[in-house]
């Protein structure tokens, strides 16, 4: 007998794992900020900051926090559990790398200029995600901390 004789129904997962696949909220505030933001782009730029800025606030006075994990659902033994406004922080501050990583130095600065926007440092730990397939239970979603990452812009 093989696997999918034992279980006829599982599906691999072969996209990446996200914040879309860890929430499970669709009203979440998270979802609607994310949505009037849309891609990451230039354009967009001081949006993602002004968020950034106003969440990063609320993260630091409601942080998530470690708890048991349950380990036959493939959790860590202490799992961390962060709070929204973490994997706000973590989801802006990515697009913030990518924005930059994507745009030339140049680009940057006329738009700093054009906008208003003091050169600065974007500090904040970055939130990742893993999925974990319990044969006969689920499939189980999990965040992570990764470290600290720092951006000048």
């Amino acid at each position: 007998m093989n696997e999918k004789d034992l279980f006829p129904d599982y599906e691999l997962k072969t996209t990446p794992d996200t914040i879309y696949d860890y929430l499970r909220k669709p009203d979440s505030f998270i979802f609607k900020i994310l949505e009037e933001i849309g891609q990451p782009s230039l354009k967009n730029l001081k949006l993602i900051l002004e968020y950034f800025n106003k969440y990063k606030v609320v993260a630091e006075i409601n942080p998530g926090r470690y708890r048991n994990g349950n380990l036959v659902l493939g959790a860590d033994p202490h799992q961390y559990y962060p709070s929204e406004e973490e994997i706000l922080v973590s989801e802006l501050g990515k697009m913030i790398t990518e924005i930059i990583s994507s745009n030339s130095k140049k680009e940057i600065n006329t738009f700093k200029t054009k906008e208003g926007i003091p050169s600065l440092k974007v500090v904040f730990t970055e939130i990742f995600f893993r999925h974990i397939d319990v044969m006969g239970s689920g499939r189980f979603f999990y965040a992570e901390k990764k470290s600290e990452i720092e951006i000048r812009l």
